[in-house]
């Protein structure tokens, strides 16, 4: 009996190990993403910066400003985004809309929420936004030819809840396979199976670890992932 109780707490303790280093790589990746995004911010400022030293050098001060002008309407677009009480989600959604955008997918948002007392610990918030808009962001790349390629991320307060609504235009999930794609290792990818099915396992994982719950729907409107978790009185 003793032997069991042992083999079974080595079972578990691998099995916490195991997720706890899945949790860490889908973090560091997000990081990565991000920090790459800002790379490409900043290489983009410097030459906005040049070019409006060059027109005034050639004193053309009003292309100057006419150029100073786009550039400002260009960085206003996504400040909604940023306007999230939370600087590691806002950073991580304005990685994601670049990266949808730079992909040809039109990215909208709608943030309804300041998520001003959402308590969600930033590596798992990371975890779970993160891998369902690069879920959302490969589903709409799956469309087919001359589909629309839209992704929406919604976020408000509902039922005494911080609600996240993530969709997307990608092809229709079945209805039998609703549930099936939170099981681990369950794919829909023909190829390099090894290396997907994990994310949603996670994601349904964390969601339930913080009393929360993860639901969705698919049709020919579009696929979306909703998560809520209660709002904690402070």
């Amino acid at each position: 009996m003793l032997t069991s109780t042992g083999i079974i707490y080595v079972l578990f303790s691998a099995a916490g190990r195991d997720m706890q280093l899945l949790r860490q790589e889908l973090y560091i990746e997000n990081l990565k993403e991000s920090l790459k995004n800002l790379r490409a911010q900043r290489h983009d400022f410097i030459s906005h910066l040049q070019t409006v030293y060059g027109l005034l050098q050639l004193h053309m001060a009003d292309a100057a400003l006419e150029y100073i002008t786009s550039v400002c309407d260009e960085v206003r677009r996504p400040t909604r985004i940023i306007e999230v009480n939370q600087p590691v989600l806002a950073a991580l959604f304005q990685a994601k809309a670049a990266a949808a955008e730079a992909r040809g997918i039109n990215f909208q948002y709608e943030i309804n929420s300041d998520l001003k007392g959402f308590l969600l610990p930033q590596m798992d918030a990371t975890s779970i936004f993160g891998n369902l808009l690069d879920n959302a962001i490969e589903a709409t790349l799956a469309a087919l030819p001359g589909m629309e390629k839209r992704i929406w991320l919604r976020i408000f307060n509902a039922d005494n809840c911080y609600c996240f609504e993530v969709g997307n235009t990608g092809p229709v999930i079945p209805l039998e396979l609703q549930k099936k794609i939170f099981e681990r290792g369950f794919t829909t990818k023909k190829v390099d199976k090894e290396n997907h099915g994990q994310g949603l396992y996670i994601v349904q994982k964390l969601v339930a670890a913080h009393n929360g719950r993860i639901e969705v729907r698919s049709s020919d409107q579009g696929t979306v992932f909703t998560v809520k978790f209660p709002v904690l009185s402070i």
